[in-house]
């Protein structure tokens, strides 16, 4: 399985945005802006089940994430693969990905929505720049 070089770990680690790219029922592709963790060299975010991210995943769980430096266009890391989807019951993952981006809460998320942990396994690896 390839891996995300050590060169990109410190764009990885620190708060930046990413796209995270799911083919949709169409066969076309659908992308959001999202947050994300990279944790013991994976990418992961969450989901909730009622989001369309999450249903294109259970149909193909086919995906890319992306993330380009915002500092520099030169510096990218795009990783292709296959989603896996965990439960995340207490909100544990996701309140995690929130302390990254500088909130101390759990997310205002209603009382029947479940949250999912997203890992991408890594198929393609490609990296630009010096991370």
């Amino acid at each position: 399985m390839p891996t995300i070089p050590e060169s990109h770990h410190a764009l990885l680690k620190r708060p930046h945005g990413c796209a995270i790219t799911t083919i949709a029922p169409s066969g076309l592709p659908q992308t959001t802006g999202m947050w994300f963790l990279f944790v013991d060299g994976a990418i992961k975010f969450s989901l909730l089940s009622h989001r369309k991210k999450y249903r294109n995943l259970l149909a193909n769980p086919a995906c890319t994430f992306f993330l380009m430096d915002p500092t520099t266009m030169s510096n990218t890391v795009e990783v292709r693969g296959t989603a896996t989807i965990e439960p995340d019951p207490d909100k544990a993952f996701v309140i995690s990905v929130r302390a990254q981006y500088g909130y101390d809460s759990p997310p205002k998320d209603g009382p029947d929505d479940d949250r999912y942990v997203i890992t991408i396994e890594p198929s393609v690896v490609n990296v630009v720049g010096g991370g």
